[in-house]
C-alpha cells in the first residue's frame, strides 16, 4: 500500500461522506448518552444508559460493514436502521466481544503486571483484531473469526502489508492514551474515528488480492428470494437434527446417508448441500463439516459447478489449511482452478 494510499484510507471517516455522517450521528447519540448519565438526574440517567445500549449495534456492525466494503473495493452504503437491530446477523456485532475481551484482559494484566501486562495484551490485541475483523468479513462466521488458524492464514496470504494494521493499532493506542485528559467527547469522537478508520484500512488491505472473493459465504437463504418454503426449511431442520443424532453417537456414515437421501428430496438439491454445509460449520466439531464438504465438492465438479466447487475448497482451507477434495475428485477440482486462473490453489491441490 502507497503512503498516499495508506493516508487516503485512514482518513476516511471524516474525507467520505459514507463514513463521516455515521460517525457524527453515532457520536451525538453516543455523546447524548454520556451527558444523560452525568447528569445526575435519575430520570435522564435511565433514559442515558438506555441510549447507550441502544447505540452498540450500530456501531460495531457499521465498523464490520465497513471492512466488508472495503474489502470488495466498494464504498459502505448509508447507515440505516436495521444496523440499530439487537437481533439478526450478530455475527456482525463480534468487535463489540473483542472490545470487552480486551478490555478485561487489560484490566487483569494490570492487576497482575502493572503497565507491562497492559502493553502486552495491547500488543497482542493490535496483532489480533484487524485478523479477526478480516476474517470475519470474508466468512460471516464469528466461530472462523476467532479460530487463530484462520487469523495466522489472513497474515499468510496477505502477507508483510498486512503487518501495517496491527501497527496502526498501536500508534492510535499511544494517541489515545495521550488524549486521555481531555473531555468524554473528545475521546468518544477519537474512539469512533479509530474503529472506522481501522475498518476501512483493514478492507483495503485484503481488498488486492480479492481475497473476500476466494472464500465468500452464500448469503444467508431467503425464503422471498429462493422460493423455499417453510416446510422445507422445517425439514432440513428436522434432517440434520436426525443425522446429528447418528454422527454424535460416532456413527457418520448413518448421518450423512439420512442427509444425502433428504438432498435427493428436496426440491432445491444444489442449495441443499449448502445449507447443510452452512450449519454443520457452526459445530463445534469441524472435522465432520470437512467431510461432509468433500461430498459437497464431488456433487458440484460433477455438476460443472465448479466456481463454487472452488470457494468451498478455499472456504474450507481457512478453517484447515490440509483440507483437499478426495482424491478422485482432486485431478477435476486441480483442472477446474487452473481454468478459474487460481494456479497457487492449483499447485497446493497437486502437492502430496
Amino acid at each position: 500500500m502507497s503512503p498516499t494510499k495508506f493516508i487516503r484510507t485512514i482518513s476516511a471517516p471524516v474525507t467520505e461522506l459514507a463514513l463521516l455522517l455515521p460517525l457524527l450521528l453515532l457520536w451525538g447519540i453516543t455523546g447524548f448518552g454520556v451527558w444523560a448519565i452525568a447528569s445526575g438526574n435519575p430520570g435522564r440517567l435511565a433514559g442515558g444508559i438506555l441510549v447507550l445500549i441502544l447505540s452498540v449495534p450500530p456501531i460495531f456492525r457499521f465498523q464490520t460493514h465497513v471492512v466488508e466494503s472495503y474489502a470488495n473495493g466498494k464504498v459502505p452504503e448509508a447507515l440505516d436502521a436495521e444496523f440499530f437491530n439487537w437481533i439478526g446477523s450478530m455475527w456482525s456485532i463480534l468487535p463489540l466481544f473483542l472490545a470487552i475481551l480486551v478490555g478485561l484482559a487489560s484490566y487483569h494484566a494490570e492487576a497482575a503486571w502493572g503497565t507491562a501486562g497492559t502493553w502486552f495484551v495491547i500488543v497482542a490485541a493490535s496483532a489480533i483484531v484487524p485478523a479477526s475483523l478480516a476474517v470475519l468479513a470474508i466468512t460471516h462466521s464469528a466461530l472462523h473469526a476467532l479460530n487463530p488458524v484462520a487469523l495466522l492464514n489472513v497474515y499468510r496470504r496477505v502477507g508483510a502489508p498486512f503487518l501495517v494494521a496491527p501497527a496502526y493499532v498501536l500508534v492510535v493506542t499511544m494517541i489515545s492514551l495521550e488524549l486521555a485528559p481531555l473531555p468524554v467527547s473528545v475521546g468518544t469522537a477519537v474512539g469512533l474515528f479509530t474503529m472506522f478508520s481501522l475498518a476501512s484500512l483493514t478492507g483495503a488491505l485484503i481488498e488486492p488480492i480479492r481475497l473476500i472473493d476466494e472464500v465468500d459465504i452464500p448469503a444467508p437463504l431467503e425464503r422471498t428470494d429462493t422460493g423455499i418454503s417453510a416446510d422445507v426449511e422445517k425439514e432440513r431442520v428436522a434432517a440434520l437434527a436426525h443425522a446429528y443424532g447418528f454422527i454424535s453417537r460416532n456413527n457418520r456414515e448413518g448421518g450423512f446417508k439420512h442427509i444425502f437421501s433428504e438432498i435427493e428430496k428436496d426440491p432445491d438439491p444444489v442449495a441443499a448441500w449448502g445449507w447443510f454445509l452452512d450449519r454443520m460449520l457452526g459445530w463445534e466439531q469441524k472435522q465432520h463439516a470437512l467431510f461432509f464438504a468433500q461430498h459437497c465438492v464431488r456433487d458440484m465438479l460433477a455438476n460443472n459447478e465448479n466456481i463454487p466447487a472452488l470457494k468451498t475448497i478455499l472456504r474450507c482451507r481457512l478453517i484447515d489449511e490440509n483440507f483437499k477434495p478426495f482424491p478422485e475428485d482432486v485431478p477435476a477440482a486441480v483442472q477446474a482452478a487452473e481454468n478459474s486462473g487460481n494456479i497457487e490453489l492449483a499447485t497446493v491441490l497437486k502437492s502430496g
